[in-house]
């Protein structure tokens, strides 16, 4: 049943990771769109496509390193270093997009007072964070659960 189990979930992220890759070009495709129908907002294009695309590939790389945290964890090394590595850098992902977030904010507010993408970018961030810091417990875990085995693996 893990074998499935595990199988079913790297499938699921392979598909969010394609998809998401996709979405780096929708993201150009509609910032193109957007400047073509708003000229006014044709000086904010190309500053928050970045922003936006740096986002999606923030989540790229947390699912990139979550496919190898469950790779680890289908070959039974859960309480390895790479495991933890692995985590930690979905966790660090998560956290910048919480940034990127907060950077998009920001830059709105100063070009365009009132926006309604900022609740977009609220959502995305406060998210992003409540979930790093899920990740970031985990790693503890994982931490604390090294030690235990190191510690019984010491023990005669």
């Amino acid at each position: 049943m893990k074998s499935f189990r595990v199988k079913f979930i790297g499938g699921l992220l392979i598909l969010a990771i394609f998809i998401l890759t996709c979405g780096l070009y929708g993201v150009y495709k509609f910032s193109k769109l957007v400047a073509g129908i708003y000229p006014m907002f044709m000086n904010m294009q190309y500053p928050m496509m970045v922003l936006c695309n740096a986002m999606v590939l923030g989540l790229i790389l947390a699912l990139v390193f979550g496919l190898l945290a469950l790779k680890n964890y289908g070959e039974d090394r859960v309480f390895d270093r790479k495991t933890l590595f692995d985590l930690q850098v979905v966790a660090l992902s998560l956290i910048g997009i919480f940034f990127l977030s907060i950077l998009a904010i920001l830059y709105t507010n100063f070009n365009l007072e009132g926006s309604i993408t900022n609740f977009i970018f609220v959502g995305a961030g406060l998210v992003s964070m409540l979930v790093g810091q899920i990740f970031l417990l985990l790693c503890d875990l994982i931490k604390e659960g090294m030690d235990l085995k190191e510690e019984n693996d010491l023990t005669i």
